[in-house]
This record gives C-alpha cells, structure tokens and sequence, in this order.
C-alpha cells in the first residue's frame, strides 16, 4: 500500500515566526502531535512536535526555536513499509509528503500501525 492512501490531508502547517501558544493550540484544536514549519513560499524548514514543544517554557517564544530542522519526507508513491522503515531507521514518527516540492500530506507511525493492524 501506497502512503498516499493512509496520509492525512490537507496538512495543518505553521510558520517559524509563529509563537509556540499558537501551535500549542493547533495541536490541541486539532488533536495532532506535529505539524510542518513552511516559508510564506511553501518551503519547508522544520518540523515541530508535541515532544518539542513539551520542553518550552515560555510559550511567547517562536517556533523557530524549538522545531526540528532536520525533516524527513517522501513522495506518495511510498510504500507504507518503506515509510516504517524510514522511521524506525531515523526514529522519527512522522514523515512529511511531498509532490512537486508542496506538502500535501503527513503520515504518522500511528498511522503505520493502524494499517498493519488492520491487516
């Protein structure tokens, strides 16, 4: 299976400017664990997590602070097994979807493990 049939989408994004309370928000509101830090173009920069923000403080600070800049992404075509194995390769629990340099969607490893219990 392709991990363009189990991704959610449309994503929930932010920007780095952005203050922590805001994305505090979206998390809850939302009822997500991370969401891409994107430039006003589109470009992603980052990637913040309900993990990272755990460790803020001062929820007045920016995004760009705490997110993770290393993210890691993959076209749709993916498989959902390749997309397991980039987590566990790279300890991750999400990976970012692209197609034509846009994100258009997110998949979690809860995502992952729905799937293969559902099986």
């Amino acid at each position: 299976m392709r991990i363009a049939e189990i991704m959610k989408s449309p994503v929930v994004v932010t920007q780095k400017n952005r203050a922590i309370t805001h994305v505090r928000g979206l998390l809850e509101r939302k009822d997500i664990n991370a969401v891409p830090v994107l430039e006003m173009d589109g470009e992603i920069r980052g990637i913040i997590t309900s993990n990272d923000i755990a460790k803020v403080h001062d929820d007045t600070k920016p995004v760009e602070e705490f997110m993770t800049k290393k993210v890691h992404v993959a076209l749709k075509e993916t498989s959902a097994k390749d997309a397991a194995r980039m987590m566990m390769k790279h300890h991750c629990h999400h990976i970012v979807v692209m197609e034509d340099g846009q994100v258009i969607g997110m998949v979690s490893s809860m995502d992952i493990v729905k799937l293969f219990a559902e099986q």
